[in-house]
This record gives structure tokens, sequence and C-alpha cells, in this order.
């Protein structure tokens, strides 16, 4: 948790940086290109996560991706800063809090939705109009099929759940009756 918080920190000087300078969207495709390169390079990430792995061998990897990708100065800064405070752990919880950030910013929200089957693309959209009413925000959902629900649907919406799902209505019933 204590991990996460700090992550949050990071990504939310760096989003104030990038919105003083008018570049949320290309600092946010740099930290994209950076993560993309640590899923496809494993050991990369390894090297560059490890506790007794030479700073200089850490840096060198973050100057070679500054002088390939020649991502924006705020994100090359922040990659360094990462090297040199000990936190490239925690990168990858950064560019997370970061693009949450920017979607709170930029007025959008990203809201999860599980239900038995997939969702047909008209009650796709009632589900963002109602809840973009609610929230105010412009929504993106991410959607997931889980049979076991057995019917209805489980939103999330940050940290606020709402199980509508048969399974939980099932489970409720179940302890009402043991008393």
């Amino acid at each position: 948790m204590l991990n996460f918080a700090l992550a949050k920190r990071y990504a939310t000087a760096l989003a104030e940086l990038a919105n003083e300078r008018n570049q949320l969207g290309v600092v946010g495709e740099d930290l994209a290109r950076f993560a993309e390169l640590l899923n496809t390079i494993p050991n990369l990430r390894l090297m560059l996560t490890s506790p007794t792995a030479p700073a200089h061998e850490k840096h060198a990897a973050v100057d070679a991706f500054i002088q390939h990708a020649q991502p924006t100065g705020i994100a090359g800064h922040l990659l360094k800063l990462l090297v040199d405070k000990r936190r490239m752990a925690l990168v990858e919880a950064i560019i997370v809090a970061y693009h949450e950030e920017t979607e709170v910013r930029g007025g959008r929200m990203t809201v999860e939705v599980r239900s038995p089957t997939p969702l047909d693309a008209n009650h796709a959209e009632a589900l963002k109009t109602t809840l973009g009413k609610i929230t105010g925000k412009e929504i993106r959902l991410e959607h997931s099929t889980q049979p076991d629900l057995l019917g209805g649907i489980v939103v999330r919406i940050g940290s606020l759940m709402m199980d509508y799902s048969v399974r939980n209505h099932l489970n409720r019933l179940k302890a009402q009756m043991r008393g």
C-alpha cells in the first residue's frame, strides 16, 4: 500500500508538471513506450528493479532508451530520477497512476464491468451513458466475462464496487437463511 501511495505522489507531481507544459498526452505516450519496453525485455525490468544492479548500468539502460525513443524531457528526467532515488521498482505503478491521473484531469474515467456473457453494443452504450450521468465524466468500459456470476453485472468505479450479480444475490439469501 505504501508503494502505491508513493507511486501516486510521483504520478501526480509528474502530471502537474506535464500539464503546466501542455504535454500530458505526450508524456503518457512516452511512459507507455517505456512500459512496453519493460514488458518486451523482462531482463531489463529485472536489472532496473534489482537493488544489487549497479546504478551506472541502470543509467546506461535509461540513457539508451532516451537516446533511441527520444521522450520528452519530463519523462526522461523522471526515469533518471527513479534510478537516482532507487525507486525504479515503482515505475510501472507510477505509469498506471499517471494514466489514471490524466484520465481524471481529462474528465474521463475507466470503469470495470464483469458479466457472465459479453455485453452487446446497446447495453454497453446505455451503461456508459448512465454512469456518465452519475459521475459527470466520460466513461470508458473495461469489460470482462465471468461465467460464474450466473447473471447480472458487477461494476467497479475506482474503489467502489457494485455487485448486482445473481451469484451475490444467492449468497446473501443463503446467509440470511442461516441466520
